[in-house]
C-alpha cells in the first residue's frame, strides 16, 4: 500500500560500475527493491518514486545509463487522469450519482394480497415511513414497520417487510375468509380427498363411503360417493359428511432474539390546522412536535351552513409519545414464541374443525441474533372437498 501511494519505478542500469552505484545508494539510505543482476553489466531494480530522483544524482556522474521499464503507484495514475480530466470527472460524477441514487426507495411492493387493496397497503406503509423517494437510512427497521402494518391491517394474519436494494418489499398473508352460507350449491357432488392423509375419522351423512379408517388416500382420490347402486341401477344423491385425517405440516420460523414492542409515555400534544377541499394546510412554525417517536390520531371537523357542509374545517391532530423497548430474549424464550406462532399458522390452516395431535420443534439453532426453527406438527382435520359429479358417470 506505501508503494502504491509514494509510486514505484523499475529500472534498468547498464554499465560497469553497478556495484559501487549499489552500495552507494544503500548508504545514503535509498531504497532499492527487486534487485536482479541480468549479466554481469546490466542489472534491474524498482525504488521509490521519492528516492528515483536522489538515485539518478549518483547513476548520471558515474557514467551508467538508466532505462526507465515500468512506473506504478498512485502519482502517475493521477498524472494520467489530469490529462484526461473529463473522463477522470464524468468517473467521479458517476460513482456520486451511483451512490446517491442507491441511497433512496425507488420501489414499494406488495405480494401476496388478493382481497386487501394494494392502494390501502401502500398508504399505510407511507404513514410507516416507506414510500417512493425515501431515504433509505430514513427508514425504520423491519420490525417496527411490521408492526404497525399488522395494527393497520387486521384482515392479514402476518406482515413482512424487507429491503432488496432500492426496492421495498412488503409481504402479506391474508386471513382464510369463510365462504358464504348463500353460496349457490353446486349440485350433486362426490367427496374427494384435498390432500394426502392417513384418514382418521369419517361421518358420512349422505353417500356411498369409499375408503375405511386407517386408510391411506391421496389428493384427489374419491372418499364418498355421489351415486348409490350398481351398474344399470345407480342413483345420484350427492355426497354430504366430514372426513377426517391425519395430515403432517412443516413451519419454517425466524425469531429474533431482540424483540420490539411499543409503550405510550403517556405525554401528549395537539394540533389545529385549517383544511381547504380536503387539503390540509400544515405550517412549519405552527404547533411543532415536541416529541422524537410519536403516533398521530386525526380528528377531522367540518364546518356546516344550515344542512350544507361546506368543503373548508379544520384537524385536530393528537400526537401520543411512544418509544420502543427492547427486550433480549434467551433461545428458548424465542423457541417457545417461534411454536406460538406456527401453532397459530398451523391452526388458521386446519380450521374450526381440526386439532394439533402432536408438535416437535426441529433443527432449531442460532445465527445472527435469530432463532432459526423448524417445527413439525401432526394434525386431524377435515380434508373432504365437493366436486361436482359430471354427467354419465
Amino acid at each position: 500500500m506505501l508503494e502504491f501511494i509514494k509510486g514505484k519505478v523499475t529500472v534498468e542500469l547498464s554499465g560497469s560500475r553497478l556495484t559501487p552505484i549499489i552500495n552507494e545508494a544503500i548508504q545514503k539510505e535509498i531504497i532499492l527493491g527487486d534487485i536482479r543482476f541480468l549479466d554481469e553489466e546490466r542489472i534491474r531494480l524498482t525504488v521509490l518514486l521519492p528516492d528515483f530522483f536522489r538515485l539518478v544524482q549518483i547513476v548520471r556522474p558515474s557514467g551508467v545509463r538508466m532505462r526507465i521499464l515500468s512506473k506504478q503507484g498512485l502519482p502517475f495514475l493521477l498524472s494520467k487522469m489530469y490529462k484526461r480530466k473529463f473522463f477522470a470527472a464524468g468517473i467521479v460524477l458517476f460513482v456520486f450519482l451511483l451512490t446517491t441514487m442507491s441511497s433512496f426507495v425507488w420501489k414499494v411492493e406488495v405480494e401476496g394480497n388478493e382481497r386487501i387493496p394494494e392502494e390501502e397497503i401502500l398508504a399505510y406503509a407511507r404513514e410507516a415511513g416507506v414510500f417512493p423517494g425515501q431515504l433509505k437510512f430514513r427508514v425504520p427497521e423491519s420490525e417496527e414497520i411490521q408492526h404497525r402494518l399488522s395494527m393497520r391491517l387486521p384482515q392479514a394474519t402476518w406482515v413482512g417487510f424487507r429491503m432488496e436494494g432500492t426496492r421495498a418489499v412488503i409481504t402479506v398473508v391474508e386471513k382464510q375468509e369463510p365462504k358464504e352460507k348463500n353460496e349457490r350449491s353446486p349440485g350433486p357432488v362426490h367427496l374427494v380427498a384435498r390432500r394426502n392423509a392417513l384418514i382418521y375419522d369419517m361421518r358420512v351423512e349422505q353417500g356411498k363411503p369409499v375408503v375405511q379408517v386407517n386408510d391411506m388416500v391421496k389428493k384427489g382420490q374419491l372418499l364418498v360417493s355421489g351415486v348409490y347402486g350398481d351398474s344399470g341401477s345407480e342413483r345420484v344423491v350427492g355426497a354430504k359428511g366430514k372426513v377426517w385425517g391425519e395430515v403432517w405440516y412443516d413451519s419454517d420460523v425466524v425469531v429474533p432474539l431482540e424483540q420490539k414492542r411499543k409503550v405510550y409515555t403517556g405525554n401528549r400534544d395537539r394540533g389545529y390546522y385549517p383544511y381547504v377541499a380536503s387539503r390540509v394546510i400544515r405550517l412549519p412554525f405552527l404547533y411543532p412536535v415536541p416529541f422524537k417517536n410519536y403516533e398521530t390520531v386525526e380528528r377531522v371537523h367540518v364546518l356546516r351552513l344550515f344542512k350544507w357542509r361546506l368543503p373548508i374545517g379544520w384537524v385536530e391532530e393528537e400526537r401520543l409519545e411512544m418509544k420502543w423497548v427492547k427486550r433480549r430474549m434467551t433461545p428458548e424464550e424465542a423457541i417457545r414464541l417461534g411454536k406460538e406462532r406456527a401453532r397459530a399458522d398451523v391452526r388458521e390452516r386446519i380450521g374450526r374443525d381440526g386439532r394439533i395431535l402432536m408438535e416437535k420443534v426441529l433443527q432449531p439453532r442460532v445465527d445472527n441474533g435469530k432463532v432459526y426453527m423448524k417445527v413439525h406438527f401432526d394434525v386431524i382435520e377435515n380434508i373432504a372437498v365437493s366436486q361436482p359429479i359430471l354427467q354419465g358417470e
